[in-house]
């Protein structure tokens, strides 16, 4: 990287829903740059779509971050709490020429948009009716409470272009571009323009997040040019697919971070393998601990093509950073997750102690591909009063009489002493 020496970064997640594995992605490209290159990563929240915020998925991302191991150098900043910056920019832009104000009613638009959509244009064009309104009407209608948006000004004139990190020269040209809205006639802020203004106001120098929004980047450009600030570098990375070479979903499995948590994923093993879906270091190296990763990141490696989301493959690297895992980091892992996410787990209050749990994995080995293994071959160490139904017995017998089966275990007791 050479064109600024301290980056700023930052990931910027809706509350809607919660944290999925291409978010997480995101959050961890931008984490990864900022700390190579001795940086900053900063956390927001973009939560002015108040219909869809969800209070318990906000909550949620941020734990699912701090799981990972994601620490945000400043924030969360909420974008619900910033109105009065974006409108004061808004109104700097309408005094400036940039962007007007909208008095058209919804209903309107909607007939606009239907019409529109019968004669099958692809994307919906605002007719500007309100673009040759004098300043001072508009002014005059705007202070006696008339409800309004405010849309920036497309005029023409070169194509809007930037040197993508992924891409490289990318170009739109203003001929497809709507008079899309600054602010709502609600007063909130639309994404676009909130966007830009955080971006500018928090100092983000670069951004890296998934080519689905590399539309939205030639908008956002407009309104760093008319407010005559720099706009960030970015990087638009391909989405994540699923095993069937369509957008990841919930048909392909669990997409929340949370779930993985849960289901006994290890954060090194799910770092890792993030960082490999749609990054790579060469042909050969797989295995990385988190602070390897921060030492190879490299930008200038981020892949052209969507990556595959394999969850066997995240089940092998799970196995792996289990298996070299310190044994006293890997009892305590065990140890805390048994009590927080496994309540059905029977044992004698003796055995549950942390040299317990070292001398079970010893014993265990590298069996253990997640962390629910762990109950499956070794829930037998920890009570004294072993239980076993009638056809289970029967099964393992096979036509043995008790006394012949007493006898055999004997004789292996003997043998394993």
């Amino acid at each position: 990287m050479q064109d600024v020496k301290t980056p700023v970064t930052r990931f910027a997640p809706s509350p809607t829903g919660f944290l999925h594995i291409g978010g997480a992605r995101t959050a961890l490209f931008n984490w990864l740059f900022s700390k190579k290159y001795g940086g900053k990563f900063i956390l927001r929240i973009e939560d002015t779509d108040v219909q869809r915020n969800n209070e318990d998925a906000a909550g949620a991302i941020l734990s699912s971050l701090e799981w990972l191991g994601l620490n945000w150098d400043e924030g969360p900043f909420y974008q619900s709490r910033r109105v009065e910056v974006y409108k004061k920019y808004a109104k700097m832009l309408v005094d400036r020429g940039f962007a007007y104000r909208c008095f058209c009613a919804q209903e309107r638009l909607n007939e606009m948009k239907k019409d529109q959509k019968e004669t099958e244009r692809a994307l919906f064009a605002y007719d500007r009716r309100c673009c040759g309104i004098s300043k001072d009407e508009s002014d005059s209608r705007a202070g006696s409470g008339e409800a309004h948006a405010v849309r920036f000004k497309i005029t023409g004139g070169a194509p809007v272009q930037f040197n993508d990190m992924v891409h490289g020269g990318v170009s739109f040209n203003r001929g497809i571009l709507d008079d899309f809205v600054l602010i709502k006639t609600d007063g909130k802020p639309a994404y676009n323009f909130a966007v830009a203004i955080d971006d500018y106001e928090m100092g983000v120098t670069h951004v890296i997040r998934g080519d689905d929004h590399i539309s939205n980047t030639p908008k956002q450009i407009l309104i760093f040019n008319a407010l005559e600030i720099a706009e960030p570098r970015y990087g638009h990375v391909p989405m994540i697919l699923g095993e069937d070479k369509t957008k990841l979903s919930k048909r392909h499995g669990a997409t929340s971070l949370g779930w993985y948590e849960q289901a006994g994923y290890i954060r090194e093993a799910v770092i890792n393998y993030l960082a490999l879906l749609g990054w790579s270091f060469d042909d050969k190296a797989q295995y990385f601990e988190t602070a390897e990763l921060i030492e190879k990141f490299d930008e200038k490696k981020f892949g052209k093509t969507s990556a595959v989301f394999d969850v066997k493959k995240l089940d092998y690297f799970n196995q792996q950073h289990l298996k070299n895992m310190n044994i006293d980091s890997k009892a305590s892992l065990i140890f805390d997750y048994i009590k927080r996410f496994m309540p059905s787990f029977k044992y004698e209050e003796k055995y549950f102690t942390h040299e317990y749990f070292k001398k079970t994995l010893l014993a265990l080995g590298d069996r253990l591909r997640v962390l629910p293994d762990f109950a499956v071959y070794a829930s037998f160490f920890f009570i004294d009063n072993l239980e076993y139904g009638a056809e289970l017995i029967e099964r393992t017998l096979k036509g043995m009489s008790p006394a012949d089966a007493c006898g055999a275990i004997e004789k292996i007791i003997t043998i394993l002493e």
